[in-house]
């Protein structure tokens, strides 16, 4: 996959994250919560999703949180349990915690735990990749493949996870430990002056760290516009607030991957989506797995251009429909100008592609090996 450093399509993100076009807009903590996970059995999730979805989505507004239900990552499990994620400031993480308890007292359902389940780390064979480039997880052409939005800068433009490709599960644990380890050592090195573009990094937001890559420096504030490699998103930071990354902390393929929704556009011609298609957008694609298909690639960016598949009640019945098609039928969107993009044909390919990246020099403290554990 090609990095590009910005993006056509840059109507304003409703959020504090923005494309590389939109030149001021800061991410903030907001965006790159703490998460916690913990089991369910099959014979409660039917109790916490609620009819309708409307437990769940209770739960979720009455603490401020985002709560996503998805499958078991370890195959002993996988027909038994389900995992529950959920995404918020530790307090409201802890509030929406203490509300399923009440909801589910130990007396009645012993069954649920809630006890935080930690994904295990991949198996040494897969992680030690030190010796190769590292790599971001892309989506093979003209098949459906489940995912998850994890960032948007507008309707037709965000970043997607695969939660079931088999590194997703790792992600977790590498966030704890960076934490750890950026947290605690305050003498890793900055990044250089003057700042490269396309240097791999570690990025500062409130108390955690995430693996990001800068796209432009500006040497008048000292400040470096990156791009979020695993949870997707831009921000101008300050350069004090990065830090040189270490080796043993680039094998986990990046997992955030940038796509644009294909077919349309926003119905008054411009770049800029209404509220209503935003709304629409948060409610039909956000907080659950749907399917995702990369059909091509924008003329303009090369970025994938994708498919999105939702489910939508329909009388009696929930039915998968192409979200680009139901843009059009609220009156939200028309038809995209077909030449803008590359269609592509089926052809198998991997999961994980190349990424040509470069990374500062390491100090022999900082690039020794270390086990993510």
């Amino acid at each position: 996959m090609t990095f590009q450093a910005s993006s056509q399509d840059s109507g304003r993100a409703t959020g504090p994250l923005a494309s590389p076009h939109d030149g001021d807009i800061n991410g903030t903590e907001e965006d790159y919560l703490p998460m916690y996970e913990f089991e369910i059995p099959n014979s409660l999730v039917g109790l916490i999703i609620g009819v309708k979805g409307k437990t769940i989505k209770e739960l979720s507004q009455r603490t401020n949180v985002r709560m996503l239900i998805r499958q078991h990552h370890a195959p002993e499990k996988s027909k038994s349990h389900q995992i529950c994620q959920v995404r918020g400031k530790r307090d409201e993480i802890n509030h929406c915690l203490q509300m399923l308890r009440r909801r589910f007292p130990p007396a009645r359902f012993p069954e649920l735990n809630l006890q935080p389940v930690v994904p295990p780390i991949l198996p040494n064979g897969n992680f030690d990749m030190l010796s190769t480039t590292p790599t971001w997880l892309t989506l093979p052409d003209d098949i459906k493949c489940e995912v998850a939005v994890s960032s948007i800068i507008n309707v037709s433009h965000f970043f997607i996870q695969q939660p079931t490709h088999p590194s997703f599960a790792s992600l977790r644990h590498l966030d704890m430990y960076m934490a750890s380890l950026y947290g605690e050592q305050s003498n890793l090195p900055e990044l250089p002056i003057p700042c490269q573009k396309g240097l791999l990094c570690a990025a500062s937001i409130g108390n955690s760290w995430f693996r990001a890559v800068t796209v432009h420096y500006y040497d008048e504030t000292d400040e470096v516009y990156v791009k979020f490699v695993d949870y997707g998103g831009y921000s101008r930071m300050a350069r004090q607030d990065l830090r040189q990354i270490r080796t043993d902390l680039m094998s986990l393929p990046f997992q955030a991957t940038e796509v644009v929704l294909a077919h349309v556009r926003p119905v008054d011609g411009t770049t800029n989506w209404s509220e209503g298609a935003m709304q629409l957008f948060k409610e039909a694609c956000t907080g659950k797995a749907i399917n995702c298909k990369v059909v091509g690639h924008s003329v303009e960016t090369d970025m994938a251009m994708v498919e999105l598949y939702v489910p939508v009640k329909m009388g009696n019945e929930t039915k998968e429909v192409r979200f680009d098609n139901l843009l059009m039928e609220r009156g939200f969107a028309r038809t995209a100008d077909p030449s803008k993009m590359v269609r592509v044909s089926y052809q198998p390919n991997l999961l994980a592609g190349d990424v040509q990246m470069k990374r500062p020099s390491f100090s022999s403290q900082t690039s020794q090996t270390a086990v993510v554990c």
